[in-house]
């Protein structure tokens, strides 16, 4: 069994929709998913310097992934990386991958120098708390995230 983490690439784009489509379904939220392969691939394998998608290949094929951008923080002047999806697929939890992508992160925001870094997990993921713990992650206290859905950022937009 051999692991392998690289940067998204060209005719990545149906394998990460089918990681993103099963996040989704373990999530129940299989219906929100409205992005297209090749959508996803313009983004999510594009060379870009502020953002960038890790691909975790278990003999040869994908297995996981992790999407992350870069968000300037006022406090310290600097940036910090910001994990919004870490994915393994199930064949491949307990197989090393998620530790692996959340490794290449952590040495990114060491070449980088970014002196945070940070993303979301659900309450209810048990399991994905546990391995962050493990890891060293610290849940952040006295903050709550907020968002506005689409019909609600039209309402407040079209406010007079």
């Amino acid at each position: 069994m051999s692991i392998v983490i690289r940067s998204a690439r060209a005719g990545d784009g149906p394998a990460l929709r089918d990681l993103i489509v099963a996040l989704a379904d373990h999530q129940g939220q299989a219906g929100l998913v409205t992005a297209n392969a090749a959508e996803l691939e313009t983004v999510l394998c594009s060379q870009d310097d502020h953002r960038g998608c890790l691909v975790a290949d278990l003999d040869g094929k994908p297995v996981g992934l992790a999407y992350w951008y870069e968000v300037f923080t006022t406090f310290s002047g600097k940036s910090k990386l910001y994990l919004e999806d870490l994915i393994v697929s199930p064949q491949a939890r307990s197989s090393g991958t998620g530790f692996l992508l959340m490794q290449k992160l952590a040495q990114i925001c060491v070449e980088r120098g970014y002196p945070r870094f940070e993303w979301l997990a659900l309450s209810e993921n048990e399991v994905g708390r546990k391995f962050y713990r493990r890891i060293g992650g610290n849940i952040k206290q006295g903050a709550d995230t907020w968002h506005l859905p689409e019909t609600a950022i039209r309402a407040l937009a079209e406010q007079p």
